[in-house]
C-alpha cells in the first residue's frame, strides 16, 4: 500500500506534470464500485468543465481542489496508481479503471488491480467533515506532531507500539514499511506495549518519523512491489531501508541478524540487539 511518502510523491509528480488548470472534457468510469458517494453519471457531470487547481494530502488521502469549490477525495488503497499521460500513449488496459480527459489531449488514468481504491466528490469544503478525514490523527509532517502529541494518543494503550502507530486515528500516513524503520532508529522493539514507553521514547519516535518520511519523499518513495508515481517512475528509498525486508542480513549498526516476526498479523522486521 502506498504510504505517506509514496502519496506525496504522486502529488509532487502530478503537480509538475502540466495537469493543473486544464479543463476536464470527459470522464470514463469502468469500475463503478470505486465511486463511494456517487454513480458514473453524477460523477461525470460533477467533473466535466472543472479544473484541478491544487492537490493536497491528509495522511494517505489525495485531495484534489477543483474549480467552483468542488473537491475530489481519493485513496489509492493497496494497488491504486494515477498516471498523467498523452491521450494517444500506448497503455495496458487490464487494470484501467477510470479516465479523466483534459482539453490539452492528455488523460489522467487510474489503474487498480485489486479495485480497492475510493473516490468521493464534495462541494464547499464538505470533504473535511467526511468521517474518513475527521477520524485521522496528525501525520508526522504536520505542525503539532511531536512526542507529547504521540504520548497523548497511545501512552495508555496496552497494544504493541507498532500496532499503535499503524492506527491511522493515532498517526496518519505511516504504514508497515516506515513503522519498522522508525522503531529501528528509535531502538524500540516493535512488540513493546505503548504504555511501557518513556517520554524520551515518544520523542524519538516523533523525531525519526519526520526524518525518515522526509528522506523517503526525497528519494521518491519505496518500491518493493508495484508502487509507481508514473508509468516510468519507481521509488528509490528501498535502497536506504535499514531493517524492512532484511531478514537474515546483518544489522548495519551491530551486525546481529535481522529477524522477521508477526505483529498483529503484519510482517515485522527488527534487530534483536538494537531493539531490546
Amino acid at each position: 500500500m502506498p504510504e505517506l511518502p509514496e502519496v506525496q510523491t504522486v502529488i509532487n509528480t502530478l503537480m509538475h506534470s502540466g495537469l493543473l488548470c486544464q479543463p476536464i472534457v470527459d470522464v470514463k468510469v469502468y469500475k463503478p464500485k470505486l465511486l463511494k458517494n456517487s454513480n458514473p453519471v453524477n460523477f461525470k457531470a460533477f467533473l466535466i468543465n472543472e479544473r484541478i487547481n491544487n492537490i493536497q494530502r491528509k495522511g494517505k488521502f489525495l485531495i484534489f481542489d477543483l474549480s467552483h469549490q468542488k473537491t475530489l477525495l481519493v485513496h489509492l488503497r493497496m494497488e491504486g496508481k494515477l498516471f498523467y499521460e498523452t491521450i494517444d500513449s500506448t497503455i495496458p488496459t487490464t487494470h484501467l479503471r477510470i479516465e479523466f480527459f483534459f482539453k490539452n489531449k492528455h488523460v489522467l488514468r487510474y489503474y487498480d488491480s485489486r479495485i480497492f481504491g475510493t473516490f468521493h466528490i464534495y462541494t464547499n469544503q464538505a470533504h473535511w467533515q467526511d468521517q474518513q478525514l475527521t477520524k485521522l490523527g496528525l501525520d508526522p509532517l504536520e505542525d503539532g506532531f511531536n512526542g507529547k502529541y504521540l504520548a497523548t494518543k497511545v501512552a495508555s494503550s496496552n497494544r504493541a507500539i507498532k500496532t499503535a502507530i499503524l492506527d491511522q486515528t493515532n498517526v496518519a500516513g505511516i504504514g508497515n514499511i516506515y513503522a519498522d524503520e522508525i522503531l529501528f532508529l528509535s531502538k524500540i522493539k516493535p512488540t513493546r506495549k505503548a504504555s511501557e514507553l518513556s517520554k524520551q521514547d515518544f520523542n524519538n519516535i516523533a523525531k525519526f518519523a519526520k526524518q525518515i518520511l522526509l528522506k523517503a519523499i526525497k528519494y521518491g518513495g519505496t518500491t518493493i512491489a508495484t508502487y509507481k508515481a508514473d508509468a516510468n517512475h519507481s521509488g528509490q528509498f528501498q535502497a536506504k531501508l535499514l531493517v524492512h525486508t532484511k531478514k537474515g542480513l546483518p544489522c548495519k549498526y551491530c551486525g546481529t541478524k535481522i529477524v522477521k516476526i508477526k505483529v498483529n498479523g503484519r510482517g515485522t522486521y527488527y534487530c534483536p540487539n538494537c531493539q531490546r
